[in-house]
């Protein structure tokens, strides 16, 4: 792809090609893979369809974008019959920072943050990651937060932010580690876990006497992402598809935050880190369609059909758009 084409303009290609290849008026509702015959759905996909478009919108507001806004989430209302919920603390947390980004649904924003705030394990303080598991994670607990934050539950995202800092810190590497299980730390290391954690201190070193501790842990965990994709010349893990194909717009998401909200070293490595990213995404695209890895060109076949890999490359190209210099 052509190189000199500037960050909004790939934005919005990205945009057209999800939109154009995925979306359905049946719903109306985007199926999870481009292949022939799929009509598989995914509800914490169409979370970050939701977020995607919200974020697009408020980037560069456009009356069609709004009226798809609004039929994906209306989509989204009509397949969960009207509740919103799933078993899914992680998948539910999702959604509330989508439609969050969204405005408006105030209902269904309640009914999740009150549905968070209710599942929180009394012996921990924190989320599982579904109704009955033993695993407490940052999948669940991070965007959870963040959740509850946007719903003046301070006190309860701040326990959460502790229990992360304290329990899923790897000393190692300095990233935040997948979560606990039956007493056990599971080792994994995502991205996604890094960018929801960072835009989580970053919410709660807003307006709190706390606030400066929250934003040395952000800018600590900016550093750890870029030493950890040092050795990958500044690229992100990738994770493959499935919902691994998210994980690595959701770590951009929250880096291109860190960009503008944190002054000094931290706040522009965590811009190039973006642009590195979004660069690599669109120097391997293919005909609109992007690859899983950009270390690769894309390829009309496996993963790179997944829904999420799109939206894990579009996710990045508006992060990236959201934090370049306006003309």
């Amino acid at each position: 792809m052509d190189a000199t084409v500037p960050a909004p303009a790939r934005a919005a290609l990205a945009e057209r090609a999800v939109l154009s290849r995925y979306l359905h008026r049946f719903g109306p509702v985007a199926w999870a893979h481009a292949s022939p015959g799929s009509r598989t759905w995914h509800y914490w996909w169409h979370a970050h369809l939701v977020h995607v478009l919200a974020d697009t919108e408020r980037r560069a507001p456009d009356r069609r974008r709004r009226a798809v806004l609004a039929a994906v989430v209306r989509g989204v209302g009509l397949r969960t019959g009207l509740t919103w919920i799933t078993p899914y603390y992680d998948d539910i947390a999702w959604m509330g920072l989508a439609l969050d980004a969204a405005g408006g649904h105030r209902w269904p924003r309640r009914r999740i943050a009150r549905r968070l705030a209710r599942a929180v394990d009394p012996r921990t303080g924190v989320l599982p990651w579904r109704v009955g598991s033993t695993l407490f994670n940052a999948p669940a607990n991070a965007p959870g937060g963040l959740v509850l934050v946007a719903h003046g539950r301070r006190d309860a995202a701040e326990r959460f932010a502790e229990w992360m800092a304290s329990v899923l810190h790897d000393d190692d590497t300095g990233l935040v580690r997948d979560g606990r299980e039956d007493g056990r730390v599971r080792p994994d290391l995502w991205t996604y876990n890094q960018g929801a954690v960072i835009g989580l201190e970053l919410a709660l070193s807003d307006e709190n006497p706390l606030g400066a501790a929250h934003e040395d842990r952000a800018r600590a965990l900016v550093r750890a992402v870029d030493a950890w994709c040092a050795p990958q010349d500044g690229l992100f893990p990738a994770a493959g598809g499935g919902d691994g194909g998210l994980f690595a717009g959701i770590l951009a998401r929250y880096l291109a935050e860190a960009a503008v909200r944190v002054s000094g070293p931290e706040g522009a490595t965590a811009r190039r880190l973006v642009e590195r990213n979004a660069d690599a995404i669109w120097a391997t695209a293919v005909d609109g369609l992007f690859s899983a890895d950009p270390r690769r060109p894309a390829r009309p076949e496996g993963d790179d059909l997944d829904l999420s890999v799109q939206l894990g490359a579009w996710i990045t190209l508006e992060a990236a758009a959201a934090i370049a210099p306006r003309p």
